[in-house]
């Protein structure tokens, strides 16, 4: 069997965002060719887990500081794509993974400032990283690495932007290969998670406004892709466990009065 895209994925613990998930992993599979082995990053309850104890009070999301620590998950070997669970894949992911390293780069980003798509060199990454235990307990360890890695760019390589495109940004579908729905308020995964988790007696982490998305046509592509997911088999269960023994109790930073800053006027076609 040829070697496994190896895809780690920032999500929710409890299932608050189920259906982007199921989303992205349908179209991660659906475009790919090669096999893709997926682990999702959320908390959990068993110290056991590599994703048990992490500090995340400061975070913006349920799983904002997790991708610091993929290197030391990886053991320090290989290499990792991650992304964060608000994402569809359009493209080849091979094509990704295959992408060539310089010789002093240990993340591969859009950018110089957008890590919310990166591929890590694991090796690299070990030796300028903090200690994992070190990551796991700072509370803003999230902020000071990524302040860290701007003040550093021989550590940065940056890939086809295409492959973390903001809310569809100006271009057409057809030339997007992963839509970043990267406005919380906006994304279309919302409408489905609100009305699932108010029938659980339970509330969504982000507690901002929901809004309509300013493009119509990437808010749909969401849904004709959501829809393919639910025809093939695949269910927003597969992502969680109904057993409220099981969640997780986490802290994040909230998201009132939210405004996206992905430089995109969200209120355009409203």
């Amino acid at each position: 069997m040829s070697e496994a895209i190896k895809l780690f994925v920032g999500c929710a613990p409890n299932g608050e965002d189920a259906e982007s998930q199921m989303v992205l992993e349908y179209t991660a599979r659906k475009h790919s060719s090669m096999p893709i082995e997926i682990t999702w990053m959320k908390h959990s309850n068993d110290p056991m887990s590599f994703w048990y104890g992490w500090r995340s009070e400061t975070w913006a999301t349920p799983f904002s500081g997790f991708r610091w620590g993929i290197p030391a998950a990886c053991g320090y070997k290989g290499q990792a794509i991650y992304m964060d669970s608000d994402m569809i894949i359009l493209a080849d992911l091979a094509e990704l993974w295959n992408n060539p390293w310089n010789d002093s780069a240990c993340i591969q980003m859009k950018g110089d400032w957008r890590t919310c798509v990166a591929k890590w060199n694991c090796e690299r990454a070990g030796k300028v990283l903090p200690p994992i235990d070190q990551i796991k307990a700072v509370p803003n360890a999230h902020q000071q690495l990524f302040s860290g890695l701007q003040q550093n760019p021989h550590l940065q390589q940056s890939f086809d932007r295409q492959w973390n495109n903001f809310d569809g940004e100006n271009d057409p579908l057809d030339q997007i290969k992963i839509l970043h729905y990267t406005d919380m308020s906006t994304q279309p995964h919302g409408k489905y998670a609100i009305t699932r988790l108010e029938a659980e007696g339970r509330k969504h982490w982000f507690d901002g406004e929901f809004r309509a998305h300013r493009r119509p046509d990437v808010e749909a592509l969401f849904d004709t892709y959501y829809m393919e997911a639910i025809k093939s088999g695949m269910s927003v269960l597969d992502y969680y466990s109904e057993d409220p023994s099981t969640w997780v109790e986490y802290v994040k930073e909230s998201q009132a009065g939210y405004t996206a800053s992905n430089g995109f006027d969200v209120t355009k076609g409203q």
